[in-house]
């Protein structure tokens, strides 16, 4: 099928611009794309500036402080996917990948066949709106599963030269995708940041400062103390609700327990000072309450998270997974029984407010459907009437297709 375009609106922003999605799933590429994924993976990562998430970052503010004549600022790429240069990202790519000992062992694929087919996915972005075929003729589509690591290396290879070249680099650069937290001497901020828009013409960057000696990074808080230590608090956007999973909703029950047990690990887990974890927790309760939460299964992730001790998922060896429909009363029967047979089971809700109310995209045609079980009854008759015989196929190709081979 061909891809479909929708935007997400970024409603934390002014005018609620919308976010340029390409969905790119059963498109002639997507396996190419993802294949290509699990290859270039292992490249991503290796820069001392890269933030894998919120936790280590809070790990590495541990003990910095902000002398007086310094300040945080971050920066923010303006629409990276879509600016980030192809044929510049193709070179940093295939260097990186020459010089990586380990390309063989994932696959054996040369670094000049992965380029070539790495240019095709990149290069033959097209999709349907509204009826209509465009192609997309600038950057990477978000929706693919290869542009997110062609982003990141591009921009790994682009803070390396910022940060090799500037007169004043920052003292510290920390970066998730395209998002920054640095550390500057004041009088060098504007300095750097127009050296920063002078490396490249089709990335342009963003800068946010300090607002009452705080600067907001993913979703923590970087508060500056007086004397210069720093304090790690949760971020929440201004059109944050505390909207959560209802407890009454017709969900797995591990899945609201999850929502639980996350908020409380993360509040144990980034925020650094105690009276903040215990402001923090007290805002988790008021929200969770008014979602439907009852006061025994909050107890429990209170307890379970109480004080520093960091909770860990165990990883058990099994025989498979199985991910299945939830019913409630009847999926948690299965899940027992896979259970004996040493099989994880997984619960996806099949019916939600987003399925129901929520439809971006354009909706496609029966005849277009691929990877579709379809039965086709026979319009014959017999001597007893009409005849009762069907066939019942499946078929990776479209459906359309299929039946005119029928025919």
């Amino acid at each position: 099928m061909p891809p479909k375009f929708y935007g997400l609106p970024k409603i934390h922003k002014v005018n609620i611009p919308l976010r340029p999605i390409v969905s790119s799933i059963d498109s002639i590429t997507y396996s190419s794309a993802k294949f290509l994924a699990e290859i270039l993976s292992p490249l991503v990562g290796n820069s001392i500036h890269h933030v894998v998430n919120s936790l280590e970052f809070s790990k590495l503010m541990k003990n910095k402080r902000v002398e007086e004549d310094e300040e945080l600022r971050s920066y923010d790429v303006t629409a990276l996917f879509t600016s980030v240069p192809v044929d510049k990202s193709l070179e940093i790519i295939h260097t990186r990948l020459q010089n990586d000992p380990t390309l063989n062992n994932r696959t054996t694929v040369t670094p000049q066949q992965i380029i070539k087919l790495l240019k095709v996915c990149l290069r033959c972005t097209y999709f349907v709106y509204n009826g209509t075929f465009y192609q997309q003729i600038r950057g990477a589509a978000m929706g693919s599963p290869v542009s997110p690591i062609v982003c990141n290396l591009y921009m790994e290879n682009m803070e390396q030269l910022a940060i090799k070249t500037a007169l004043h680099p920052p003292i510290w650069w920390y970066r998730y995708v395209d998002d920054t937290h640095t550390k500057l001497k004041k009088a060098h901020a504007q300095e750097f940041t127009d050296h920063l828009n002078s490396l490249d013409p089709d990335i342009k960057f963003t800068t946010e400062g300090e607002v009452n000696r705080s600067l907001a990074f993913l979703d923590t808080l970087t508060v500056i103390q007086n004397g210069g230590s720093i304090n790690i608090k949760i971020y929440r956007k201004p059109t944050h609700t505390d909207q959560y999973l209802n407890f009454n909703s017709n969900h797995p029950l591990q899945h609201k327990l999850g929502v639980i047990n996350t908020l409380y690990y993360r509040a144990n887990s980034l925020v650094t000072k105690e009276e903040d974890k215990i402001h923090e927790c007290l805002h988790i309760d008021q929200a969770l309450n008014r979602c439907g939460y009852p006061n025994w299964a909050i107890n429990r992730a209170t307890r379970r998270h109480k004080g520093k001790v960091d909770y860990q998922r165990h990883k058990t060896t099994n025989k498979g997974l199985a991910v299945i429909p939830y019913i409630k009363g009847v999926s948690e029967t299965l899940k027992r029984t896979f259970e004996t047979f040493d099989i994880t089971t997984c619960f996806k809700p099949t019916c939600t407010l987003r399925q129901l109310l929520v439809s971006p995209k354009d909706k496609s045609q029966k005849k277009d459907i691929t990877g579709a079980i379809y039965h086709i009854p026979c319009q014959g008759k017999t001597t007893s009437g009409k005849c009762k015989d069907s066939y019942i196929g499946e078929s990776e190709r479209t459906l359309k297709t299929r039946f005119l081979e029928h025919q």
